[in-house]
């Protein structure tokens, strides 16, 4: 089996933010969601109507004085809005509100309107809940080991240890017990979107190929964007529609006026994006909606479209850079053969390292006779690995960088053809591997037929999920407490 590279979700969100690009996309957002009589009899009595928390003094016993005195009554949090059977209380926000100052002041950004951003942390609190209790009567968790296998790949990706992302977490007065939950919170949303989602946004081999064929793409331009999006209910009523268009003609106003799109994104964009600015990433014109892709035609970089109605709400794109197309990609290939002996609770790490030293030492004595290497190679991997490809003498067939994980990937790259490399080790076990013979290939249609296919997946998920956003949105309780 090809040792494929683990794939890592970016789990770091800007460093610290995850909430703030829960998604690439939009996802349509309600005015005020519809209280459920069914669900309002759910919700416990003692939460029908908001009150703060408060710490009480203890009375004193004289009869003299009242039972609780006022001057010694302190708040120290209070709930902002109910979800559910669940709350959002101010520190709660609080504390979300200076992780996302934190990161507008790493990325070099002006931080918007407080009102702005509290309004904004606050929408996406309420859909981290959401799908937080959706998740948890679906019986989805997320593990403690999974937890800290994430913050130890976030540690490794920026180069730190962890006493050092703590005391960077200090500094901004975050408490890493708060981060590490916000961690094991966006691992637990995930699962429930690959649940939910990723299986319906299948792309079959016609809809790519059509669009390969298609003029559309021959002439097509890849875009960097940023949107901005006003949703629209799927239930809305003229006068909700004709509200949500002006306020979406106001966001553009703004825009005509000289606001940065950042800004006016965070103020007026009801989509999880929008505390990032509205970004969305590369996308190709051949691969978005016709409506979308006329608008773009012709826009220079940093310019941006009018309002565009879409089913899910009112649209503004900004367009942030553009790419041409159709670059020759080469890319040098190796074919690779290796011998895999794993490490797990049957076989020790030594044990497999000390199996591969004995196989390195048979093969080395072929070192002068590539016949009997290629043929004691074939041997002992069809007797020995541990690998599916043990079946074809170890063979891997053509592999390119980025196919196998890093310490294979070194070895390849540092290993003579024809030269049995030195015992190897990878998260799958001791190796030996091969380099039979390298190449240099034409990637072009291979890697733009690969990345078309993800991006039409990744549109279509897209759009689903908003979907699916906005239905949650609709079925749930939500009630902002207004004390």
């Amino acid at each position: 089996m090809l040792i494929q590279r683990a794939l890592m979700k970016n789990l770091f969100f800007g460093f610290l933010i995850y909430c703030s690009s829960m998604v690439a996309y939009a996802a349509a957002n309600v005015q005020e969601s519809m209280t459920k009589a069914h669900l309002q009899e759910s919700v416990p009595r003692t939460m029908q109507k908001a009150s703060p928390i408060i710490r009480v003094a203890k009375p004193n016993n004289s009869a003299q004085k009242p039972l609780i005195n006022t001057a010694k009554i302190k708040t120290i949090d209070r709930i902002v809005v109910f979800v559910n059977k669940t709350i959002i209380t101010s520190q709660q926000v609080d504390t979300q509100v200076n992780q996302t100052l934190y990161n507008f002041k790493e990325k070099g950004l002006k931080p918007p309107a407080m009102a702005d951003l509290r309004h904004q942390v606050i929408e996406q609190l309420i859909m981290q809940q959401i799908q937080l209790d959706l998740a948890a009567r679906s019986g989805i968790k997320t593990s403690d080991l999974e937890t800290t296998n994430a913050i130890d790949n976030i540690v490794k990706q920026q180069k730190m240890t962890l006493p050092q992302l703590k005391a960077t977490l200090s500094t901004e007065g975050i408490n890493f017990a708060t981060f590490r939950q916000q961690i094991q919170n966006q691992i637990t949303i995930d699962k429930l979107k690959q649940r939910e989602i990723n299986g319906r946004a299948n792309v079959s081999d016609d809809e790519v190929n059509r669009i390969l064929s298609s003029e559309a793409y021959k002439n097509r331009i890849e875009y960097d964007l940023s949107d901005i999006i006003v949703g629209v209910p799927e239930q809305a009523t003229e006068s909700v529609v004709v509200e949500k268009e002006n306020l979406a003609k106001q966001a553009y106003n703004a825009l005509k006026s000289g606001q940065s799109f950042s800004q006016v994104a965070i103020k007026y964009s009801n989509a999880p994006n929008a505390l990032s600015g509205g970004e969305l990433g590369w996308k190709s014109s051949a691969a978005l909606p016709a409506v979308i892709a006329s608008k773009l035609e012709g826009l220079p970089v940093g310019g941006f479209t009018d309002v565009i109605r879409l089913p899910v709400g009112f649209f503004i794109f900004k367009v942030n850079n553009i790419k041409k197309h159709g670059t020759v990609q080469i890319v040098k290939q190796y074919h690779v053969r290796h011998i895999l002996i794993k490490v797990n609770e049957n076989n020790s790490d030594e044990e497999a390292h000390n199996k591969i030293l004995w196989i390195k030492a048979a093969l080395d004595k072929d070192v002068n006779n590539p016949t009997k290497l290629n043929q004691d190679f074939i041997k002992y991997a069809k007797q020995y690995s541990e690998d599916t490809s043990s079946i074809n003498g170890g063979d891997l067939s053509w592999v390119s960088r980025g196919d196998t994980v890093p310490a294979f990937e070194e070895a390849i790259l540092n290993t003579p053809v024809g030269v049995v490399s030195e015992p190897i080790r990878s998260p799958f076990g001791w190796h030996l591997l091969e380099v039979m013979a390298t190449r240099e290939s034409n990637m072009t249609n291979d890697l733009e037929k690969a990345a078309l296919r993800q991006e039409l997946r990744e549109s279509k998920a897209t759009m689903i999920y908003n979907q699916w956003l906005r239905d949650i949105r609709e079925m749930s309780y939500v009630k902002m407490n207004d004390e």
